[in-house]
């Protein structure tokens, strides 16, 4: 600063420039420099330094700052007191400075900090995080786990972390270690960490990972592939504690579900059981845990795959699926059966999908797989021809079925009629989620019928993933190391765009803005998008377009051959049409609606939680129950794409129980769009006049 004052005068003092001076070129100009001045702006150049030194250590832990301002130092500790309350009290996290100086009080109290508080505190906290790994310490070499098992999957950045149980007199707790690249993630493990200090191994296997970002009150403060990834940092850390060589594990019989309703033997004949083997590591499982259960099994693989079709495209992966089937049955000591229901799929799934498509929705062929081939083509199958010889169905799916009686036989008449045999006899089988949140596959359930789940059996439904991979290699599987699929069921490897230009082909539209109205792009059909989509659609848009993105699919008109964007998809406006819709072709598992009582003595709305699409995320939201079987929901938050043609599911909110589900409608996008078309009216009639 003061090298530049000998070079040009500083700005302030153009303020003393004589004016008889002020016109003369810079070589002559003469500047009266004062001294009070001068040295005025020597002493604010000198404190604006200042402030940003002491903001700049403000943000850095306390242990690593020397001679740092106490107030910034004392401002950290209280980030990490706010922590250490909400181990205490287990439900807050984030509060007011009101709220910390005195207890609210009944009917008061300060309300949540904002998102860009809690984001400041999580930068705070990651700072001054601490317990990193060393995987080269020798205590981390005799523990049980290698460095592959400590790295966290699905998270933004890269993170890895250890769990340790620390005995403390009567209880065994948790400690946790971790790595990461990123400032917000080690934030994110000093938060979890510190909430799992005080809890007891127990209590932290017990803890449900989809919601954990809710009991640490930063689910609105993160994006959602935060969230996934704190869920998925305590999945690791529950899986890193139920393998510890501290805790005494049940063996692998002892952890099975209760078959006390399921006798394997009645009247001394062996229940036989038809097992749909896909060639995947989860059904070859659940194979050697019937056969241990004393079950007579017989394994089918079903052959969907339509290689007349699609050969062309990709790979044909069922011969290598029947190839390790038989490998698995060859070691198992049972025959493998092959049946082909191309013709069935063809007829009750693919086609359903490509007018779904065709209409511009976004259909969902995996449930229909389910309720009209696995468990509906095949149980036909077996009806007709080998009626009576199995009792039971079962598949590698990860959910649970809870039965009050002993499930019925199936017969040639139970198919027939869809209604599974003397309905008086039997309690209706419940669908619950299995405790993996990430792996559970009930929403792919959801539209089955109590005359197939009678019939059902899960036999991994009640076990994790990692589990299910153990399991594998305590029974040397031949296909133990095989990856899990990806993908619809009957494409392999073959990608749904090219299946559906196959089909469908190519149809140009345009892209047109949803507010505008004006043309922002070209489409190739409207089934290539989906609402909610903001991948892959930048290639169809014009470049001036593109430049003011992110731009999202709001909705479609395939009459038109039109599909509507909007850079504004995160705005208010798009709030109602994020969180209210229709929903049609409403299921029930139960046969009919729970049973409801509401105060205002209504019996038409319910409250649920909620999955839009399959994965571990849960959101609460209301229905209300029409005619027809049709509905509103209303959902708490805004969802990131309510895709006419997907279904929605429902969960009990007190337990796991999946209800049933029904098909989002796009009468909310069409009311959006109509209302839109309001606005640009009343806009344009606004400027003619």
């Amino acid at each position: 600063i003061l090298y530049s004052q000998r070079q040009r005068p500083h700005p302030l003092q153009y303020l003393t420039v004589e004016p008889q001076l002020a016109n003369q070129g810079p070589s002559e100009r003469r500047m009266v420099t004062n001294e009070p001045s001068f040295v005025f702006t020597v002493l604010l150049s000198c404190l604006v330094l200042s402030l940003n030194l002491s903001f700049t250590l403000g943000f850095l832990p306390s242990q690593q700052v020397t001679g740092a301002s106490p107030h910034h130092l004392d401002h950290l500790q209280q980030s990490n007191a706010y922590v250490r309350r909400l181990s205490n009290d287990g439900t807050r996290l984030f509060q007011t400075k009101e709220e910390d100086k005195e207890p609210s009080t009944e009917g008061g109290g300060g309300g949540e900090e904002t998102m860009e508080q809690i984001q400041q505190r999580l930068a705070q906290l990651g700072m001054a995080w601490k317990h990193e790994i060393d995987f080269h310490s020798e205590e981390f070499r005799n523990s049980n786990i290698d460095k592959k098992s400590t790295r966290v999957p699905g998270c933004v950045a890269t993170v890895h972390v250890w769990a340790i149980i620390e005995d403390d007199d009567n209880s065994s707790l948790v400690s946790i270690r971790g790595n990461s690249d990123a400032i917000v993630s080690k934030g994110l493990l000093n938060l979890l960490s510190q909430y799992l200090s005080t809890k007891t191994v127990e209590e932290v296997l017990a803890l449900d990972a989809s919601t954990i970002t809710d009991q640490l009150r930063v689910r609105k403060a993160l994006s959602q592939g935060r969230n996934d990834g704190i869920a998925n940092m305590l999945q690791v850390i529950q899986r890193q504690l139920s393998s510890s060589p501290e805790l005494l594990l049940e063996e692998t019989a002892d952890v099975e579900p209760s078959t006390d309703h399921l006798k394997t033997k009645v009247n001394g004949q062996t229940k036989k059981v038809a097992l749909l083997l896909s060639g995947g590591v989860d059904s070859s499982v659940a194979l050697h845990l019937l056969l241990r259960q004393g079950y007579s099994v017989t394994p089918f693989y079903l052959k969907i795959w339509l290689e007349d079709e699609m050969a062309h495209l990709g790979e044909c992966p069922w011969e290598d699926d029947v190839d390790t089937c038989q490998q698995v049955c060859n070691q198992a000591g049972v025959e493998l059966e092959i049946i082909s229901l191309q013709d069935q799929y063809h007829e009750r799934v693919m086609q359903h999908t490509l007018t779904e498509a065709a209409q511009g929705r976004t259909p969902n062929p995996d449930i229909l797989c389910n309720s009209r081939v696995k468990f509906g083509c095949f149980l036909d199958y077996l009806a007709d021809k080998r009626a009576g010889e199995f009792d039971f169905i079962a598949s590698g799916h990860y959910a649970q079925l809870q039965r009050t009686k002993e499930a019925s036989v199936f017969n040639d008449e139970d198919a027939a009629d869809g209604g599974g045999g003397d309905k008086d006899n039997t309690e209706p089988v419940r669908l619950r989620r299995a405790p993996d949140p990430v792996k559970d596959q009930s929403y792919f359930l959801c539209a089955l019928q109590q005359f197939q789940l009678q019939k059902l059996l899960f036999p991994i439904g009640h076990l994790e993933k990692w589990q299910v991979r153990e399991l594998a290699e305590e029974f040397q599987l031949p296909n133990r190391h095989r990856p899990d699929s990806q993908g619809l069921c009957f494409l392999g490897k073959v990608k749904f765009s090219d299946f559906l230009n196959i089909h469908l082909g190519i149809k140009e539209g345009e892209i047109i803005d949803a507010f505008s109205g004006e043309a922002i792009g070209r489409h190739k059909g409207v089934w290539y998008h989906t609402v909610g989509q903001r991948k892959g659609i930048g290639k169809s848009l014009f470049p001036l377009a593109t430049a003011k993105g992110p731009w999202y699919v709001v909705a479609k008109d395939p009459k038109k051959n039109i599909v509507y964007a909007s850079n504004q998809y995160d705005e208010d406006v798009f709030a109602q049409a994020r969180s209210e819709f229709h929903v049609e072709n409403i299921h029930w598992i139960a046969g009919e609606p729970p049973s409801n009582n509401n105060d205002d003595g209504t019996t038409s709305t319910f409250q649920f939680d909620m999955k839009i699409r399959h994965g571990p995320r849960l959101v609460v939201g209301n229905l209300e129950l029409l005619e027809d079987n049709d509905g509103i929901i209303k959902l708490a938050q805004k969802d990131g794409g309510l895709a006419p043609g997907q279904y929605v599911v429902f969960y009990d909110s007190d337990d796991a129980n999946c209800l049933g589900g029904g098909i989002i409608s796009e009468r909310h996008w069409a009311k959006f769009l109509l209302d839109a078309k309001e606005r640009r009216t009343s806009m344009n009639e606004t400027v003619s006049a």
